[in-house]
C-alpha cells in the first residue's frame, strides 16, 4: 500500500507531487539555494564581489541557470531525478550557465579571479548533483517496499539489474532483493541499485542462507538448464522456493516486469538451447495456404493448429475423430467452443471414404498428419491396432492427398522408428516408407519428421510421476539406467514446421533432440521439488522397449539441414500394395513387419557434413551422467495435482 510523503493541503489546492510546477519549484530550489551558498562562500574569502555589481551578476547567473535549465528541460518530468541522463544534461548546462555567467562577470567590470569564478560554478554544480541525489534517495526510501520476501538474484546484468530496479521501485511489490550472485569476476562484491553480488552461483545455498533469503529468482535471459541444475541441486527446496524469468523472445515489449517472474518449468531444466527459428522460414510453407492438420485435437496436433494460425493460412482445417479434443482446442484458441466452424472436421483416418470426403471438399494444399496410436505398451498388446491407424490410417491419408493434388505432406513420426524394436517404432517406421513411396510417385515434397519423448503430453512420464509423487506411492522405473530424448511441445512443433521447409522429397528429417536425459533423475529432482521422498520402484523394461534410444541408425546416412535444427535421412520407400490390409491377423502383421522392417534395404551412405553426435547411439556399459550436467530435467507437470487440489508448483513454491 501506497504510503502518503506528500502534504495533503497542497493536493487539495491542486498541486501534486508529479506535477511540472513542483517539479519546477522543488529542483529550481535547489539550483537556487547551491548558487547562492557557493556565492556566499566566496564573498568570504574574497573582497572583490562585496558590491552592488557582484549582486546584479549572481541575479544574471541565477537566471541564466533557470533559463538553461528550463530550455534543457531539468525541471519538466522527463528525466528521472538523479538519473544519468538528467546528470548529463545538467553538465551541457553547467558548461553554458560557466560560460555565460564568465562573459556577464566580464562586461560588468566585476574584479574576480578567473580561479575563483570557476571553484565558484564547479562548487555550484557539486551542490545541485548532491542535492538531485539526496531527493532521489528520499524517494527511493518512499517507494521501497517494506513488507515482502526476501530474495537473491542470480545474475547481475542488465535483467537482474532491471529486476532489482523494479522491486525496490514499487512500494507494493512482493519482493525484497537482498543480494544478487554472478559468476562473472569483475561483478563480484559490486553494487547493483544498493543491492550486493554476494557471490557466485556455485555457493548459492551459502549466500540464501547468509541473508535469510526466501526464495531465488534467476534473471538471465536464456539461462542454460545447467544453471538451473546447479541452483536447484545446492538449495533446500523444502524451504527456499526458485523462480525465474522467460525467455526475451516470450516477453512482447522485450523489458523485463516483475509480472514476468515465474515458476520453473519443463523447459528450463531439460538441457536445450533454445533454436533460432526464422519465423519467414514457416511463413514460406503456410502462409495465403489452406492446411489440413489430422489429429488437431491431440498434444502435438493441436500445438501445430495454433502455430501455424499464427502464420496467416487461407484455411486451417482441423480433423479428428475425439470430438472432446476438438472442443478443447477450439476453447483454447478462441476461447469459447461453438463448435460451428466449416473448418473443424470429426472422421476416422481409418475411414477411406471419409477422408476423401473431406479432402475433396477442402482442397488442402498441405497437410500435417499427426493422428496415430502412440502408447507404446498399449499397441504391443493390441498390435492390430496400431497396425490399422498408424500404418493403414496413415496410408489412406497419403492416398488421399495424392489423389487430391497436396502439394506438401508431413508425416509426424518418433524416435522408436529408428531400429524399431516395438510395435509402435515399427508401424511408425512402415508410415516413414509409405510417405517415401508417395513422394516418389507424385514428385512432390512428402516428408516424414521424427523426434523423441514430448514433455507434456498426454500420456507423459512426467505425468506419472507426479501423481505417485502426489500419492505418496513408489515411483515406477523401468531400469535405473534408462534414458530418453525429451523437448518441449512447443519446440517440437516450432522445429518440425522449420524442418518441413527444408525436407526433400521422399526423406525423414530428424530432429536435433539435444542429449539423452536418466529418467531416475527426473524423478528424484520431481521429489525434491515436491519436498517429498518417495521409494523408486525398478519394474524392468517392457516389450519393445530399449535402454537407450537411437534418432537414427548409421545405416540411414544422416546429413544436417541447412538450419542445423535437423538431420536429412533417407527412408527406402514402400509399395502399398506389398501390405496385408487392415484387418491383417498378428502374425501376417508381424510377417509384414519381418519383410519391411527388418529385412529393409539400407540407403547408400550419405558423407556428413557435420559429424552426428556420439550421444545419439549410445551404449549402455558407456554412459555416465554427472548431476549437474546431465540430470537437466528437473520437471513438475502443470497438471499434476497434490492432495489439497493445488498444482505441485505452488505446493513447492515455485
Amino acid at each position: 500500500m501506497n504510503r502518503q510523503y506528500w502534504p495533503r493541503r497542497l493536493s487539495e489546492i491542486g498541486v501534486e507531487r508529479n506535477s511540472s510546477i513542483t517539479r519546477f519549484v522543488v529542483l529550481g530550489v535547489i539550483d537556487i539555494v547551491s548558487i547562492l551558498v557557493v556565492w556566499t562562500m566566496i564573498v568570504q574569502w574574497t573582497a572583490e564581489v562585496r558590491n552592488t555589481t557582484g549582486l546584479a551578476v549572481l541575479g544574471s547567473i541565477i537566471l541564466c541557470q533557470i533559463i538553461i535549465g528550463s530550455a534543457l528541460s531539468l525541471y519538466r518530468n522527463r528525466f528521472a531525478i538523479g538519473s544519468a541522463l538528467e546528470l548529463r544534461r545538467q553538465g551541457i548546462g553547467a558548461l553554458i550557465v560557466s560560460g555565460l555567467g564568465l562573459g556577464i562577470a566580464a562586461t560588468s567590470g566585476l574584479v574576480i579571479g578567473l580561479p575563483w569564478f570557476l571553484l565558484a560554478m564547479l562548487s555550484a554544480q557539486m551542490l545541485m548533483i548532491a542535492g538531485r541525489q539526496a531527493l532521489r534517495m528520499w524517494l527511493d526510501s518512499q517507494f521501497r517496499p517494506q513488507v515482502g520476501q526476501r530474495v537473491v538474484i542470480v545474475g547481475a546484468g542488465e535483467a537482474g539489474s532491471a529486476l532489482v530496479s523494479q522491486m525496490l521501485g514499487n512500494p507494493e511489490s512482493e519482493y525484497i532483493p537482498v543480494a544478487m550472485i554472478d559468476d562473472d569476476r569483475a561483478k563480484t562484491k559490486s553494487i547493483v541499485h544498493g543491492v550486493k553480488v554476494a557471490g557466485r552461483i556455485d555457493n548459492v545455498q551459502t549466500v540464501v542462507d547468509d541473508y535469510g533469503a526466501d526464495g531465488v529468482i534467476v534473471a538471465i535471459a536464456e539461462a542454460p538448464a545447467t544453471v538451473f541444475a546447479t541452483i536447484v541441486s545446492q538449495i533446500d527446496l523444502k524451504r527456499v522456493w526458485v523462480r525465474t524469468i522467460p525467455p526475451l523472445s516470450d516477453l512482447l515489449s522485450g523489458d523485463i516486469d516483475l509480472a514476468a517472474v515465474r515458476d520453473l518449468d519443463v523447459a528450463d531444466l531439460i538441457g536445450r538451447q533454445p533454436m533460432d527459428i526464422d519465423p519467414k522460414q514457416i511463413e514460406s510453407i503456410v502462409k495465403g495456404k489452406t492446411v489440413l492438420v489430422t489429429g488437431a485435437g491431440g498434444s502435438i496436433g493441436s500445438e501445430l493448429v495454433r502455430l501455424i494460425a499464427l502464420h496467416s493460412p487461407q484455411r486451417l482445417i482441423m480433423l479428428d475423430r475425439d470430438e472432446s479434443a476438438l472442443h478443447a482446442l477450439c476453447l483454447s484458441m478462441d476461447g469459447r467452443a461453438l463448435m460451428e466452424s466449416e473448418d473443424l472436421v470429426l472422421a476416422d483416418i481409418r475411414d477411406f471414404d471419409a477422408l476423401e470426403s473431406v479432402f475433396a471438399e477442402t482442397k488442402p494444399q498441405i497437410v500435417f498428419h499427426a493422428a496415430a496410436l502412440k502408447h507404446l505398451p498399449m499397441l504391443e498388446r493390441f498390435p492390430g491396432e496400431g497396425w490399422k491407424t498408424n500404418v493403414h490410417g496413415s496410408l489412406n491419408v497419403l492416398r488421399a492427398a495424392a489423389d487430391h493434388d497436396v502439394e506438401r505432406f508431413v508425416n509426424i513420426s518418433t524416435d522408436k522408428a529408428a531400429s524399431p524394436t516395438s510395435e509402435l517404432g515399427r508401424s511408425k517406421f512402415v508410415a516413414e516408407r509409405l510417405t517415401s513411396h508417395f513422394a516418389e510417385v507424385t514428385g512432390r515434397p512428402y516428408v516424414s519428421v521424427r523426434f523423441g519423448n514430448v514433455l507434456g503430453s498426454r500420456g507423459s512420464v512426467l505425468i506419472s510421476f507426479a501423481d505417485q509423487i502426489r500419492r505418496g506411492a513408489a515411483v515406477t522405473i523401468t531400469h535405473p539406467e534408462v534414458t530418453r530424448f525429451f523437448m518441449t511441445i512447443p519446440e517440437a512443433c516450432l522445429l518440425v514446421l522449420s524442418a518441413a521447409s527444408e525436407g526433400r522429397s521422399g526423406e525423414t528429417l530428424v530432429l536435433d533432440m539435444g542429449t539423452p536425459v536418466r529418467i531416475v533423475d527426473i524423478a528424484q529432482r520431481m521429489m525434491s521439488i515436491a519436498g517429498r521422498s518417495c521409494p523408486i520402484t525398478y519394474t524392468g523394461l517392457r516389450d519393445g522397449e530399449k535402454l537407450h534410444e537411437d534418432l537414427f541408425t548409421p545405416d540411414e546416412g544422416a546429413k544436417r539441414t541447412a538450419s542445423g535444427s535437423a538431420w536429412h535421412v533417407d527412408v527406402a520407400p514402400l509399395e502399398p500394395a506389398l501390405l496385408d490390409g487392415p484387418f491383417a491377423p498378428v502374425e501376417g502383421i508381424a510377417e509384414s513387419y519381418e519383410r519391411y522392417v527388418a529385412d529393409v534395404p539400407t540407403a547408400a551412405p550419405v558423407q556428413l557434413s557435420t559429424p552426428v553426435p556420439s550421444t545419439y547411439a549410445v551404449e549402455a556399459d558407456k554412459v555416465e551422467f554427472s548431476v549437474r550436467e546431465q540430470s537437466a530435467v528437473v520437471a513438475l507437470s502443470a497438471n499434476a495435482k497434490l492432495d489439497d487440489g493445488s498444482a505441485m508448483a505452488q505446493k513447492s513454491s515455485l
